[in-house]
């Protein structure tokens, strides 16, 4: 699964009672699934075997369940009674991208940009696919077609930003970024990336971004984590600790804000409060190869060399190409 993958949410607002044709003919041939929203939903298929509301919305319980292929067939005939909708083929994509098909998402993007080629939202989400694929220059070739549909679309140079920054070319991703806030000086996103590139380049003119970012959404766990790696970053490690803690206030589940603490504390030579809070994230994500890495980590220090080892082998099962754990087992075995 994609590190940065795109969240691909569908809330069904309504009852799905709401959506009942008056029955064609009795139910034939019920299957039973654990899920019983999804029986539920099939049952109502039986009865309505032509409504491609109904496909999408089993797609979408389908996809819950992690049932890709499940949910592919069942987007694929929603679209078969449908193929103009714009939104199946953005649900269709979310999934295949979702289920590593990145070539069949992108390539059903890029046909329904040809067939819609003012679609917005299809632009953009192409775009995002490219730059979560890392292939910068298509990413860019995308993003492009929206700045000549519309030169004032703030999206379009939110999202140029962050492939500059991807590509590392800081002066280009800045002037995007403030391109985006000439447009649209309450845009959210582009102060907290703002906000971000300047703290990972220890850039004092980072807080005046993050903090934006806070007046605009105060609740945002996401704003309060950058300004505790602005803090950390230049040496405040109170203020950093002060920041994390109000990150994970907000949500107990943000994993990066534990690990960032622990790191402090290593940082400190703390090593015990460290490993409890690499605890913590391992036990929240017990998926996240860095959790386990960092753990590992500071077992080392503590001179646990088995319980090091499994952590760092867990973290290269999880991640094998985590360089940074190669490179600990093996000084660990030496």
């Amino acid at each position: 699964m994609k590190n940065n993958l795109i969240f691909f949410t569908i809330i069904i607002t309504i009852l799905i009672t709401s959506c009942w044709n008056d029955p064609k003919e009795p139910p034939v041939d019920i299957k039973e699934y654990p899920n019983p929203a999804i029986s539920e939903v099939s049952n109502q298929i039986n009865y309505n075997p032509d409504d491609p509301e109904l496909y999408m919305m089993r797609a979408t319980l389908f996809y819950e369940l992690r049932e890709f292929e499940e949910a592919i067939q069942d987007m694929q005939k929603a679209m078969s009674f449908d193929s103009s909708s714009i939104a199946y083929r953005h649900v269709l994509a979310d999934i295949y991208f979702d289920a590593d098909k990145d070539a069949e998402a992108v390539d059903l993007l890029s046909k329904t940009i040809n067939l819609f080629p003012s679609s917005v939202p299809t632009i953009l989400k192409l775009s995002e696919f490219y730059y979560i694929l890392d292939d910068n220059d298509n990413a860019l070739n995308t993003i492009q077609k929206l700045v000549e549909l519309d030169e004032n679309e703030v999206e379009a140079y939110y999202m140029k930003g962050r492939i500059y920054a991807q590509m590392n070319e800081k002066e280009q991703a800045i002037a995007n970024f403030e391109k985006a806030l000439n447009i649209d000086d309450k845009h959210f996103d582009t102060y907290l990336e703002l906000g971000t590139l300047y703290s990972n380049n220890k850039d004092k003119k980072a807080i005046q971004f993050l903090e934006k970012a806070l007046e605009l959404s105060p609740a945002n766990p996401e704003v309060f984590f950058e300004i505790g790696n602005y803090y950390r970053f230049q040496g405040k490690d109170n203020d950093a600790m002060k920041n994390y803690k109000s990150c994970t206030q907000i949500d107990n589940q943000f994993v990066d804000a534990y690990i960032n603490m622990g790191l402090v504390y290593m940082d400190n030579d703390s090593i015990l409060k460290a490993n409890d809070f690499f605890n913590m994230a391992v036990n929240i994500e017990p998926t996240y190869p860095s959790a386990y890495f960092y753990r590992g980590a500071s077992f080392m220090d503590l001179g646990e060399k088995d319980k090091a080892r499994r952590d760092l082998q867990q973290a290269l099962d999880l991640a094998p190409s985590y360089e940074e754990a190669k490179e600990l087992l093996l000084k660990l075995d030496k």
